[in-house]
């Protein structure tokens, strides 16, 4: 399933969230109790980390450098910048992080979201996650919750946020963090250069996302449910292991993983019956354009990409290369 991109994976999983955050007061993660601690060390960081190299597309003389950002990453992390601030000093344009633009100044606007949040929130007919899940996948969600969030007694919120939740108090739980910052350092290196910044913006209405939400159907839900329990069962240890080779730069090791993405996969399920799944294509379509356009153009170009699509075969680097475009990883 295609990457969704930083910004847009951001704007859907706030808004989810804010569903949340309107039905109740969010619980927050505490260590577990007893028996029920966690296998998995924290992760410790300490001093600046330079993050992986770059990536180069080269179409004649001409270059375009790519910046590989990951999510999650090791909380604490204190990102070195230089190597990507050097190249966007250099730059003579950047293409800035595919995101969606979905503006709410008016007060009577936000009023009515926060209302049709708070009903989306919650499973119909005052129904608990006991009564709409699966008995064995309710069984699995109970044990993660008593692992990492044994204070969370909320069992009225739909089975997408509840395991949303979840997922994000497992990896606080292992020293992880979704918001490490390196992609709103990146954002502001590019403003401040003198480069030209082509954006790649979509825009939409959050009424919009709250419409595509009723659309959701009970078996995309289950899935996407189901997706988040696996990789919180399994896939902790590799996530810390890809966040460590990303920290410290471990090119091959970053070459070498496979980049699950449960949550990602699990937002692209729920939107997939309307029109917000074309928002990622859209997005990815922009961003090839303006790549190149900046390779035809340009002797020297920046921009930032989610490391899948750095290094999958159906990645947008691998499409550049399909086109003739020249790609060196670090």
């Amino acid at each position: 399933m295609p990457t969704i991109p930083p910004r847009l994976r951001v704007w859907l999983a706030t808004l989810i969230a804010a569903t949340a955050v309107a039905a109740s007061t969010t619980s927050t993660a505490q260590p577990a109790a007893g028996g029920a601690q966690s296998t998995i060390e924290e992760i410790t960081v300490v001093g600046r980390y330079p993050g992986p190299p770059l990536w180069k597309v080269a179409s004649g003389e001409n270059v375009l450098w790519i910046f590989g950002e990951l999510n999650p990453v090791p909380k604490g992390l204190d990102w070195d910048p230089r190597n990507a601030q050097r190249v966007i000093e250099n730059a003579e344009v950047v293409i800035g992080a595919p995101r969606v633009s979905a503006p709410t100044f008016n007060p009577i606007r936000l009023f009515r979201l926060f209302r049709a949040a708070r009903r989306l929130a919650r499973n119909p007919a005052g129904a608990g996650l006991d009564d709409v899940l699966p008995p064995e996948l309710y069984a699995r969600y109970s044990t993660l919750r008593a692992r990492h969030q044994p204070k969370d007694k909320d069992e009225d919120l739909r089975p997408a946020l509840a395991a949303l939740r979840l997922y994000g108090a497992a990896l606080d739980d292992v020293g992880l963090t979704t918001d490490s910052g390196v992609g709103k350092t990146v954002a502001r290196l590019m403003r401040r250069s003198d480069a030209d910044e082509a954006e790649i913006v979509v825009k939409t209405e959050p009424e919009t996302v709250l419409e595509e939400l009723k659309k959701v159907s009970r078996e995309a839900e289950l899935t996407c449910f189901a997706s988040i329990m696996t990789s919180i069962e399994t896939d902790l240890d590799g996530m810390k292991e890809r966040a460590n080779a990303w920290a410290v730069g471990d090119v091959a090791a970053l070459r070498r993983f496979d980049y699950p993405d449960s949550e990602g996969n699990c937002l692209a399920m729920l939107f997939s019956a309307g029109g917000l799944a074309e928002l990622r294509d859209d997005l990815y379509g922009q961003w090839l354009r303006e790549a190149e356009d900046a390779l035809a153009n340009h002797a020297r170009s920046f921009s930032v990409l989610p490391m899948r699509q750095l290094v999958a075969a159906d990645g947008v680097l691998a499409q550049l290369a399909a086109r003739g475009y020249t790609v060196t990883p670090p």
